[in-house]
């Protein structure tokens, strides 16, 4: 390349940007309002904006009510600390259409002149997908979370499985409806089948016992073994414990007042 004249060198380099399947930009900070200077063909044809209505304006024109604030802060304060960041958001195309952009802004110096390279590429397809499977997920995890009524004013669930704080949220919201709908005045959680490590997942008990206390309702905590047992203990001393049986019989004896054994003599 060193051999061609600068006009050939930047003839091809702009060639090689526009037959690129990455959509590119280059701002100059140094500007009021760090605008564009530079934009390739695919930018063009990714948002529907000519060259002439993109040079000398700020990339945000393609933000819209939907483009993720915190994305779009993150870029902000990339570019405040002359730092990289790559994001994906929801950005929007001349004719309004959406469209998820993975965007990597990179600073660089030329010259001891500051500039930004910008690189955008659509990633709807995989964006929506994943999306989709959040929801997928997330119904899942609804059906897995299934609450049955036992008494008039008892209902009762069953955890199985992992607890992340996705699925705990979901049943804590679930619990809430119950609870709210039915007007229920007690909860059985039995946990028999958990899978846990740590304080953590006492604790978010806890959380739970304490929303449904604020909506008038009590919580039981059923399927406690030896290891549950001692670390319900050890936490009653620092914060307000749970109530806790070994079975779910035990805790439907004692909110309901119902004896098995009477009941089968």
């Amino acid at each position: 390349m060193k051999h061609l004249s600068t006009d050939t060198q930047s003839a091809l380099f702009e060639a090689m940007l526009d037959g690129s399947r990455v959509a590119t930009t280059v701002t100059d900070p140094q500007q009021l309002d760090n605008p564009i200077i530079y934009t390739n063909l695919t930018f063009e044809k990714l948002t529907g904006y000519s060259r002439e209505e993109i040079i000398g304006k700020n990339c945000r024109f393609l933000q819209g009510s939907e483009t993720n604030q915190d994305a779009v802060q993150q870029i902000r304060e990339a570019i405040a600390s002359t730092e990289s960041v790559t994001v994906v958001l929801r950005n929007f195309r001349k004719d309004g259409t959406p469209f998820w952009n993975r965007l990597n802004i990179e600073p660089v110096t030329i010259e001891n002149h500051l500039y930004f390279i910008g690189t955008q590429t659509d990633v709807s397809i995989q964006e929506n997908q994943r999306l989709l499977l959040l929801e997928q997920e997330d119904e899942i995890n609804r059906l897995m979370l299934p609450i049955l009524t036992i008494h008039d004013n008892l209902g009762a669930v069953t955890l199985v499985g992992k607890m992340n704080d996705e699925r705990f949220s979901i049943l804590t919201d679930k619990l809430s409806e119950y609870v709210q709908k039915n007007a229920v005045g007690h909860i059985i959680i039995d946990i028999s089948g958990v899978l846990w490590e740590g304080n953590s997942f006492i604790h978010r008990l806890l959380m739970i016992q304490d929303v449904l206390r604020l909506m008038g309702g009590k919580l039981y905590v059923t399927g406690i073994n030896a290891k549950a047992a001692i670390e319900i203990s050890n936490l009653s001393m620092q914060s307000p414990s749970l109530t806790t049986f070994s079975t779910v019989r035990q805790a439907i004896e004692y909110s309901t007042g119902v004896n098995f054994d009477s009941i089968h003599q």
